[in-house]
């Protein structure tokens, strides 16, 4: 392993690979935040009821769950570039084809799955590419920059859907078209090679460590959960509609105001230790949200920070991932990450709804509190264990 590092650590930058890799999944970012919206908004017009919305929306990660240990096999035998042209044309298909669905929602079932496997395949595919081009020296910072250009694209997709708007064929055909531009980078950059043969199993690189692939699940759950109930959360204690969007709003500039912070602190000290410290701090805010809640501006301020320690929790895990894990094995470990992430993604929202029903909006700050809590002990004692190896 060491000798490993040591290449990678002298290796050049190649900042063109890395270009194209974070310009890519940055142009899909914005094209997953205009679907997202796009297909709510439909659905409801069709008159699909907020469960068949729910499911709808569920799909994606269900999706992802059954795609993901398929992914490193394929990437071996038809290389990573090729893998990555796929999954968006895998994409762009049912993207316009859910048009022709129209109201037909039975339709939207199997295209939104369709859609998603192509959707985890291109994550997947990214943050291999992108994991196996950096050299540990700069990864923290490289992580960072991804998940800062990620979430602009994020961002931006709902304003695109606005200047579209939501009626006839238009949004379909825009949202379709900014996918199909992430493959113009792709096509231009030289994808890092994968010398190994991968088992591509990567429920064996999950079960080496646990708890890093918990991140992911961590991070998802939370985000999830957070994405559903905050706008709630703000209405019910008299702030109102607005101000519950506001909220959501500035939680995830909080989280995008802190990716490149959190890769330079990785490269500072041992990605490890950062994400111990960020899933501890997420504990703390989570439990310092009831006792701030009817002032808005401390509440807000208190969601800002929380987003950005949220968000390190991934971030610091992507770079741990990529330090420890080398060429094909990174290839399962870094879809396994994308596995926990969907697993999170469902199962987050589900336990979230579940607690918040059963004793109420403080419980359920509590609750996402001790679980970051656990999980921080749960890092710090990985940390300790590594250590003394």
């Amino acid at each position: 392993m060491s000798a490993s590092r040591n290449q990678t650590d002298e290796a050049p930058i190649p900042w063109l690979s890395l270009t194209a890799a974070i310009a890519a999944i940055s142009v899909a970012g914005m094209g997953f935040g205009h679907s997202l919206p796009l297909f709510s908004v439909l659905l409801e017009t069709y008159g699909a009821s907020d469960f068949e919305i729910g499911l709808n929306t569920a799909v994606a990660a269900i999706a992802s769950l059954i795609g993901a240990p398929y992914y490193p096999r394929i990437i071996e035998r038809i290389g990573l570039r090729p893998f990555l042209l796929i999954a968006l044309a895998v994409m762009v298909t049912p993207y316009l084809l859910v048009y022709l669905a129209g109201d037909q929602i039975i339709w939207w079932y199997p295209l939104r799955f369709i859609f998603s496997v192509g959707g985890g395949a291109l994550f997947a595919g990214s943050e291999i590419w992108i994991n196996a081009a950096t050299p540990d020296r700069i990864r923290g910072r490289v992580i960072g920059l991804y998940g800062t250009c990620l979430a602009l694209g994020f961002a931006l997709g709902p304003l695109v859907v606005d200047q579209t708007g939501y009626q006839g064929w238009l949004p379909f055909v825009v949202g379709a078209g900014v996918f199909s531009l992430a493959a113009i980078p792709l096509a231009i950059a030289k994808s890092p090679g994968m010398a190994e043969k991968s088992e591509g199993n990567i429920f064996k690189e999950m079960f080496k460590d646990r708890v890093l692939f918990g991140a992911a699940a961590m991070f998802a759950g939370v985000e999830s959960a957070m994405l559903i109930f905050l706008p709630i959360l703000a209405m019910e204690i008299g702030h109102g509609v607005s101000a519950g969007a506001h909220s959501l709003t500035i939680y995830g500039i909080g989280l995008l105001a802190a990716q490149t912070p959190v890769g330079k602190l990785c490269e500072m000290f041992s990605p490890g230790k950062v994400l111990t410290g960020c899933a501890a701090l997420g504990a703390a805010l989570a439990f310092a949200v009831p006792f701030v809640q009817g002032e808005l501006f401390l509440l807000q301020a208190v969601l800002f920070l929380w987003g950005g320690a949220v968000g390190g929790i991934y971030t610091s895990g992507l770079v741990e991932l990529g330090n420890r894990f080398k060429g094909a094995a990174l290839s399962a470990a870094n879809t396994g990450f994308v596995f926990t992430y969907a697993l999170g993604a469902v199962v987050g929202p589900l336990a979230a709804g579940a607690v918040r029903g059963g004793i109420g909006p403080d419980g359920l700050l509590y609750g996402i509190a001790l679980s970051l809590g656990l999980y921080a002990v749960a890092a710090a004692r990985r940390r300790s264990g590594m250590a003394g190896a």
